[in-house]
Parts: structure tokens; C-alpha cells; sequence
């Protein structure tokens, strides 16, 4: 009897919590799992201009970044989005830019990728290296 109210106690707390979650809202063409950059401002201190391609026969985004703030980024993630002839996403890839990309200066990436229609490149985090000095 211990075993059958143990049971019907742990399905009680799974309905409860359960109930507590929240229903995500999605609009056509993207589901609550689509990938947003974590970091605000990216367009603003950063530019990117990059090219779709081919690669020894593997389809690549590559392109650079160019930092312009006056500060060194650091740990500089992009979001490239595969995109359908409609413009829907289709799939998200989060690459490492790799290295610093000094005060006005810019970083190179490639990164490959599905063959499709239509990509999307943004910046999906970055730190800014603060200067040791400003800290003592």
C-alpha cells in the first residue's frame, strides 16, 4: 500500500509541476529553440561582411568582423542562419571567432555549411578585454 501512495504522490507532483511551465509563443517560421544573440549592441559595434562559397566542395560562409568600438573583443561568437528560398530558417551553427579582435581591427572566419538558398550572419556573444590598468 506504502508503494501505491508513493506512486500516486509522485504523479500528483509531476502534474503540478507540469502545469507551472510556461507555453513558449512561436510565430511561422521559427520555434521557441531558435538561437538569439545573447549579447545586445552586436550590430552596433560590429561589422560583418561576408560571402556564401565554396570550399575544396563543401558550401562555407566566410567573411570578417571588424571591431568598432575602442576596446579589444574577446571570445567573439557568431550565429550563422541557413535560410530557404522564403527566407524561413532552416538551421543555426554558433562558431568561435577565435583570437582578439584588437580596437578597430578585424577578425576572418569561414564556416561551413549546409548548402541552402540564403544565409544570415550576426554576432552571437563577445567580451570586451578590459585594460588592467582601469581596474586598480
Amino acid at each position: 500500500m506504502r508503494g501505491v501512495r508513493n506512486v500516486l504522490v509522485l504523479a500528483a507532483l509531476v502534474l503540478v509541476i507540469g502545469g507551472c511551465a510556461s507555453e513558449a509563443t512561436t510565430t511561422e517560421g521559427s520555434s521557441s529553440t531558435d538561437l538569439r544573440p545573447l549579447a545586445f549592441g552586436g550590430e552596433r559595434y560590429f561589422k560583418i561582411d561576408w560571402q556564401a562559397g565554396q570550399r575544396d566542395g563543401t558550401s562555407i560562409v566566410s567573411g570578417s568582423v571588424e571591431n568598432m568600438y575602442g576596446a579589444s573583443a574577446w571570445r567573439v561568437q557568431l550565429l550563422v542562419e541557413g535560410l530557404d528560398e522564403k527566407g524561413r530558417l532552416v538551421n543555426q551553427k554558433v562558431a568561435w571567432l577565435g583570437g582578439d579582435i584588437a580596437p578597430f581591427g578585424s577578425g576572418y572566419f569561414e564556416v561551413p555549411v549546409q548548402k541552402l538558398p540564403h544565409y544570415r550572419v550576426r554576432v552571437f556573444a563577445y567580451d570586451w578585454i578590459q585594460s588592467a590598468d582601469l581596474l586598480f
